[in-house]
């Protein structure tokens, strides 16, 4: 018998060559089986054990491609996580190619994000039939981010640290929203008391509020019984100088004074993360920024800022004073904006990645703020924010600069966004469906808001709004029913929903107080069964039935 080899050949008696192959047979493929679903992949570096795939980095780039296989003939659907805040969440369709994601984080690269791809978990199901989640169980050490394709399972280690991979969690079942929420019950959040009611002038005023604009509606939130007045972006002399301008003559002390004088809480707007380049902080400091990989600093599509490198141990501490100053001041509610910057990859004093460099920022952060200031993480990477933020922004803006009224669009795009994020609301932070505006679809507004089960602050000036007393549905899990239904096309943002709407949001939702949330964001009425009583928008009492709802329209029925 012949054996060739490496351009040679030579006799190989039968007996030996049998020994050989038994020696040299190959280990057979790691397996996994549960609930109708199986996968089998071919890489020893890989380990599973108790349903956690575990192993080994050396600082390069893991992928494990897994054959998937999943019992029923309705078509598969992807139920994806955007990077952050404002990517897209949400159940789409399995497309042909193989899966990318958009770029790390930043707030235009979320655009190139595809409908293959998830950040740090997913779950692929067939609605009505069996569910896989495949969940990261941290990300603290490097990114980790999911594909899927007709025959493929992707988890892919990006950029992980050396030594163990983040493990990654594999379960199954029949219900998908139980999988999430048994995933999420795996990590443990902050869940702080109910958030409180109040108000944000950004939608008003688009960072041109002045002090007197805060205090005529302070007036107003406190007259209409509201806890917390959230001053955003327009307040400070520009990011990176983190002092109140000329429309603020009583400074940060002397506002948070006058809303606590009215007897409610002091809210406040940072950009911790990003400089921009014509602070003085910027200019006296050239060795505090992150450099990209050509070390050139690091741009960012949100202004012209430099982004700040906690590794310096320098920058870190005038980052924390900052954040320490403003709470001594009184403001006990931050809302911290543009976090994805402390994520992004890219050149620092101490040689970390970015996950790492998210973990030290968010640790940083909070020590200075302290355990009892209120922090709303928006524009934040959503698994490595666990328990860091209160509340976490679980979508993109309800509205914008260039187009400011509030639109169905709009809505529908934060809608989706929150029930794809459901899961982790009263879990790992109350989820902050951004600011209820009413406009156009005012009960619609309302019922997604209770929908959202979490944060509730009115974005419009309060003066022309009638406030309904949202406190009785704040703090509560809630979830959206038949969610693996409600197919959608991903878009890079709510003005690109409005040009071309293939959104679709699940229509009825429950809260676990037996509260029954029906929402209709199509262009079409809908039909849908109403479990009788009272309902909270309008007081209409009606037996149990079939309701029907116009487009853009909501009830709450209680």
């Amino acid at each position: 018998m012949l054996w060739a080899g490496r351009g040679r050949s030579r006799y190989v008696p039968p007996m030996l060559l049998l020994l050989a192959c038994i020696e040299k047979s190959p280990t057979p493929s790691p397996t996994w089986e549960a609930a109708g679903v199986s996968l089998s992949w071919e890489d020893d570096r890989i380990h599973l054990q108790d349903g956690l795939l575990t192993g080994e980095s050396t600082g390069e780039d893991v992928v494990l491609k897994m054959r998937w296989e999943m019992e029923g003939d309705a078509p598969p659907r992807w139920w994806r996580q955007g990077w952050q805040s404002w990517s897209w969440s949400g159940v789409v369709e399995i497309e042909g190619g193989e899966p990318t994601v958009g770029g790390d984080g930043d707030t235009y690269s979320v655009i190139e994000e595809t409908a293959n791809s998830s950040w740090e978990a997913a779950l692929l199901g067939r609605p009505g039939g069996p569910s896989l989640h495949v969940g990261a169980l941290s990300a603290k050490k490097g990114k980790v981010w999911l594909g899927i394709t007709e025959e493929e399972l992707w988890v892919v280690w990006e950029d992980p640290a050396p030594g163990p991979l983040e493990p990654v969690r594999l379960s199954a079942g029949d219900d998908p929203q139980k999988l999430w929420e048994a995933w999420a019950d795996r990590m443990e959040g902050r869940t702080p008391p109910p958030p409180p009611t109040g108000w944000s002038d950004w939608y008003t005023y688009y960072g041109e509020a002045t002090e007197g604009d805060i205090l005529h509606n302070l007036e107003g939130a406190a007259t209409m019984g509201l806890e917390l007045v959230q001053v955003d972006d327009g307040w400070e002399r520009a990011w990176g100088d983190w002092e109140a301008n000329a429309d603020f003559p009583s400074g940060t002390a002397g506002l948070a004074a006058a809303i606590r004088a009215r007897g409610l809480q002091p809210g406040l707007w940072m950009a911790p993360l990003l400089v921009r380049r014509s602070t003085s902080t910027y200019l006296d400091h050239p060795d505090w920024w992150v450099l990209d990989s050509e070390g050139e600093e690091l741009k960012d599509g949100a202004c012209d800022c430099a982004t700040l490198d906690v590794t310096h141990p320098d920058a870190a501490a005038w980052m924390q004073a900052q954040i320490h100053n403003r709470v001594a001041e009184g403001w006990s509610y931050l809302k911290l904006d543009f976090l994805y910057a402390g994520a992004r990859e890219g050149q620092r004093g101490q040689d970390i990645n970015g996950a790492e460099a998210y973990a030290l920022a968010t640790e940083l952060l909070r020590e200075a703020a302290g355990e009892d200031t209120w922090i709303l993480a928006c524009g934040a990477p959503m698994l490595p924010s666990v328990g860091f933020a209160d509340s976490y922004r679980s979508g993109a803006d309800i509205a914008f600069f260039v187009a400011p009224d509030p639109d169905r669009a709009f809505l529908r795009w934060q809608a989706r966004s929150t029930a794809a994020r459901s899961w982790a609301n009263g879990r790992w932070w109350w989820n902050d469906a951004d600011n209820l505006m009413l406009g156009a679809d005012p009960s619609a507004a309302l019922a997604a808001q209770v929908a959202s089960g979490g944060s509730f602050l009115y974005g419009e000036e309060l003066s022309g709004v009638d406030v309904l007393d949202l406190t009785a549905f704040r703090g509560q899990r809630t979830w959206p029913e038949s969610p693996l239904d409600f197919v959608s096309g991903i878009d890079g943002s709510p003005i690109i929903e409005r040009g071309e709407p293939n959104d679709q949001v699940p229509t009825r939702w429950r809260a676990e107080d037996g509260t029954v949330i029906l929402l209709n964001l199509s262009e079409s009425p809908v039909e849908l069964e109403a479990p009788g009583g009272t309902e909270w928008i309008s007081g209409v009492q009606a037996a149990a039935g079939t309701r029907r709802l116009e487009p853009g329209t909501g009830e709450v029925w209680r």
